[in-house]
């Protein structure tokens, strides 16, 4: 599988997610036409068989081949008058969705700047989680709400104050003790947003362990949702790569050792052997210059 990203808004195309068609009713318009033309035409061309044909036998084979005709042309017209509704809506979604993953690359971007050093951590990650997902056979029809959901991972910490994200050091029980909220303020936060709510499982469960260590609610092995399993890994891989306050960033050979030694522990193990294969040759995302 190739390990590329796609382009346009958050590097994937309009095209890149099939999408349902739209649960809304046809105009009461178009609706009401389409019953009006289908009376006018029963009630006129049964009068013109009727002057036209005396034998009851022509004249039903005329209204056989009437029917037959009214239901393919009305048919068809109904079709691509469907098809012109359903195109135009998809459109209105589209810009819609573009809409919306512009909202939520803002608030990424506003989340990280609270950090020092911490400029794109949650695209890079965002990015890097796609990669993996395709990996792992994550349907396409759910990867852009795997994408929201890993450039949200932290939104929770909107409630964490700076001083406490930005302290050089070990943090004490009453920073840790709020740093260990923001998944659940997480969830707060997204799930009365509808187009949300299918994103919620990276920023509610992606500090679960696979042994049960980990928190806010302690799940353990496949209980944890995968997409969180993913991301865990690629969010820790960012982490020691990267220049934080309390620590320069590692190499990316010394980050996969920590993550290895971390399978079956911290992590699925099952993931990190998919995402060792996709690292076999580095970041993908620095052969591929994005972020």
């Amino acid at each position: 599988m190739a390990d590329e990203l796609p382009d346009g808004i958050h590097h994937f195309p309009s095209d890149e997610f099939p999408r349902a068609l739209p649960k809304v009713p046809l105009p009461f318009a178009l609706l009401g036409l389409y019953l009006s033309l289908s009376v006018l035409w029963i009630l006129v061309s049964d009068r013109v068989a009727t002057a036209v044909f005396d034998d009851h036998a022509a004249e039903s084979w005329v209204q056989t081949v009437k029917g037959i005709g009214f239901v393919v042309v009305t048919a068809t017209v109904m079709t691509l008058a469907v098809a012109t509704y359903v195109r135009r809506s998809n459109a209105d979604r589209q810009a819609l969705e573009d809409a919306w993953d512009e909202t939520i690359l803002g608030w990424a971007l506003a989340m990280d700047a609270r950090e020092s050093n911490l400029a794109l951590h949650s695209q890079r990650g965002a990015d890097l989680t796609l990669l993996l997902a395709r990996r792992m056979n994550v349907p396409d029809r759910q990867l852009r709400d795997l994408y929201r959901g890993a450039l949200l991972h932290d939104i929770g910490k909107f409630a964490v104050p700076e001083e406490v994200l930005n302290f050089p050091g070990p943090l004490n029980d009453e920073q840790w003790a709020l740093i260990r909220q923001h998944p659940d303020r997480a969830v707060r936060l997204l799930a009365p947003i509808e187009f949300l709510r299918a994103a919620i499982d990276i920023p509610q469960s992606h500090h679960e362990k696979w042994d049960g260590s980990g928190y806010p609610r302690g799940l353990s092995g496949t209980d944890i949702p995968l997409w969180a399993r993913i991301f865990a890994v690629v969010d820790v891989y960012d982490a020691i790569t990267s220049k934080r306050s309390y620590h320069d960033g590692a190499s990316h050979e010394r980050a996969m050792e920590i993550i290895r030694a971390d399978s079956g522990t911290h992590f699925d193990p099952v993931v990190v052997a998919v995402f060792e294969e996709l690292m076999s040759r580095g970041n993908p995302l620095d052969r591929d210059a994005i972020g």
